[in-house]
């Protein structure tokens, strides 16, 4: 699982996996594996404090490893009990708590796969799978897509979500999966079984999957949401449409004309930006910048805007990142202001660096008004 720079979310999860938590684990486990070393498990919560929060979780990993039996078989039995009839002396294990046990199946289980795969089962419906089930993905692409192909059925809508989530060529946090990536048609066709999914929880992570396509198949992406929307009955129109939405956002931000045609962002007529306006041309790292601005239009249009920061780089060159604004229908001759307030207070996943910025305003792909101003420490 490759590493990903810690954010605030990330600082406040890895409070989770604590000293308490080891030692339910322990209690759990001891419940089932009477001989299990309890005392010398715990200890590692003498480590945890130094560490963030996904090294935390395969730490624990380690020690289960260590202490748990060499053969894998027994030691997963042991963890699915310890998981699915908890002792009565600690509270279950839910939630993040399982990640050090979804970590073990991930790091160990490759050799015994059928067990895996229904310990993967078991524990997606407690705490999600999506990283465990990946490395099957990379070393037993055809059976694990199979199971897939099984599970997009299943009763549980955990395990319906899994087979999307798991399956993204570039789920955050998870390993990519390069085969996926380069040719996306088996996944597309595990997401032609979930589309109509009647749990957003399912239908979100489809959109998704179908995002992570968009960022190396656009054309591809721009076609599946357009055959969808077509071949959509009517009860399920609305599905469709809010993950064709969310799935075509990336293609959206980047102003891919299809993309923006087919979700009806199109005029026949000009759009103009005017009196570009920013409350100040200095602004000071941890304060905000205001701007404001008049859209028109020469002809009815509905309008996607979105403006864009080019922050200057450690290197010096300015990298542009796009932040939404308003979606709007424009009449004829109608004129939209527009407000806002951009903060550049310090944030753990964005360096600032002093110098000149951009900011730039585009509309339905259009990039139509630009102005520098200077960021100051």
């Amino acid at each position: 699982m490759p590493q990903k720079k810690e954010d605030a979310s990330d600082s406040a999860f890895k409070h989770w996996i604590n000293a308490d938590l080891v030692e339910r684990i322990a209690t759990h486990i001891q419940h089932h594996h009477p001989s299990f070393n309890r005392k010398e498990f715990v200890a590692l919560t003498l480590h945890l404090q130094k560490l963030e929060l996904k090294p935390r979780v395969q730490l624990i990993c380690d020690y289960l490893k260590k202490y748990l039996p060499e053969d894998y078989k027994k030691a997963l039995g042991i963890l699915l009990k310890a998981t699915t009839t908890p002792s009565p002396k600690a509270k279950p294990l839910t939630g993040f708590d399982l990640w050090a046990v979804t970590e073990y199946v991930h790091r160990y289980g490759l050799e015994n796969f059928e067990e895996s795969m229904e310990a993967l089962h078991e524990l997606t419906q407690r705490f999600t799978a999506e990283f465990a089930i990946r490395p099957f993905l990379i070393h037993e692409e055809k059976k694990t897509l199979k199971v897939l192909h099984q599970w997009s059925q299943d009763e549980n809508h955990h395990v319906r979500r899994l087979v999307s989530e798991g399956s993204r060529p570039r789920l955050p946090w998870g390993e990519q999966l390069k085969s996926f990536i380069q040719d996306p048609s088996s996944t597309l066709e595990l997401l032609e079984k979930l589309k109509y999914n009647e749990e957003l929880y399912v239908r979100k992570s489809v959109a998704n999957h179908l995002n992570d396509i968009s960022k190396d198949h656009p054309a591809l992406a721009v076609k599946t949401a357009k055959k969808w929307l077509k071949e959509a009955p009517e009860k399920h129109k609305e599905k469709i449409s809010w993950i064709v939405k969310h799935a075509l956002r990336t293609l959206l931000k980047k102003g891919h004309p299809e993309a923006l045609k087919l979700l009806g962002y199109k005029t026949t007529g000009k759009l103009q930006v005017k009196n570009l306006k920013l409350s100040a041309k200095n602004v000071k790292i941890g304060s905000s910048l205001e701007f404001s601005f008049e859209l028109t239009s020469t002809h009815p249009a509905q309008v996607m805007v979105d403006y864009l920061i080019h922050h200057k780089k450690s290197n010096g060159e300015n990298k542009p990142k796009v932040f939404k604004l308003t979606s709007k229908s424009l009449k004829t001759g109608e004129s939209l202001n527009i407000k806002k307030k951009h903060s550049f207070k310090p944030v753990t996943t964005r360096k600032y660096y002093p110098g000149t910025h951009y900011l730039e305003i585009m509309v339905n792909g259009q990039l139509l008004a630009k102005t520098p101003f200077t960021l100051k420490e």
